[in-house]
């Protein structure tokens, strides 16, 4: 049977974009990406909530409520024979003139699909991330720092050069040289009992996974820190993890000649079993 998809409200298994959407000719648009358990969404409204507030950013309408979503992915994870898998929903500005100019444009364009996600292999959690450092620093004063746009090419070429330098996931510094975030997850380390996490003044994704661990972390009496912190503080850490919607929380054994720990630590995972024990809408 064909994947089936949404497009514009329209579930389908033949979806077209024009030729002349924004999404696809200038990357102007948004993403997310939510992971289901047991066919269903968990954190949703925090992830419509983020590309609300990127939508808000780049002037763009949000043509669907809530509720469309949450009904859309629980059809598609039925009908596509999804348990243990990620949905994307991608909005767009739609069709629009040529040039830069946002007058004119649209309707936006949304797109919602429905797929597998394989399962880590036994033991890799386990075994943990290592890190490559990036010479692609984030900028802490770019407008979009806050937004997860589908113009997302200095992450693919963060993440491309982690992998060629035999990493799992890249080490960025910001402009003036602290630590911000890899291509695709969030930082955390521990040292001494406090959990350091780079602030979203640093420049990065506001991930609803590193959230959801800060609450968890507080819940438990331990004092979370966000600040601006030199590569010094992160390779002098009793443990590091990296967080996203996927991987959960990732636990870091290396950030190539500065650091080695042991993975998991004691803080990843207590928190990894308290974030595995949450409701759908945690």
């Amino acid at each position: 049977m064909s994947e089936l998809v949404i497009i514009n409200g329209v579930e389908t298994a033949e979806a077209r974009i024009g030729a002349d959407d924004r999404g696809f000719l200038l990357g102007d648009g948004l993403f997310e990406t939510i992971p289901l358990y047991g066919g269903i969404p968990f954190a949703l409204t925090d992830h419509l909530s983020r590309m609300r507030r990127g939508a808000a950013l780049l002037e763009l309408a949000v043509p669907f409520a809530c509720g469309d979503i949450a009904d859309g992915i629980t059809s598609l994870a039925r009908r596509n024979g999804v348990t243990r898998g990620a949905a994307r929903l991608t909005l767009t500005r739609g069709v629009g003139p040529r040039g830069y100019g946002i007058e004119g444009c649209g309707p936006p364009t949304w797109l919602l699909t429905v797929r597998p996600c394989t399962p880590l292999p036994a033991g890799r959690w386990e075994r943990g991330y290592t890190l490559a450092p990036s010479r692609i620093a984030v900028n802490p004063r770019s407008p979009l720092a806050s937004a997860k746009t589908t113009s997302a090419l200095e992450r693919v070429l963060r993440f491309a050069e982690a992998r060629r330098a035999g990493a799992d996931e890249a080490l960025a510094l910001t402009l003036d040289g602290n630590v911000a975030c890899g291509a695709a997850v969030n930082l955390f380390w521990a040292r001494g009992g406090t959990l350091y996490t780079p602030s979203e003044a640093c420049g990065i994704l506001p991930g609803v996974t590193r959230a959801i661990v800060s609450r968890l972390a507080a819940d438990e009496g331990i004092t979370v820190r966000e600040g601006a912190f030199p590569p010094a503080e992160l390779y002098g850490a009793d443990e590091v993890f990296a967080t996203n919607s996927l991987l959960e929380l990732m636990p870091v054994t290396a950030a190539q000649g500065h650091f080695t720990g042991k993975a998991p630590g004691p803080l990843a995972r207590a928190l990894h079993k308290r974030y595995r024990e949450l409701p759908p809408e945690a």
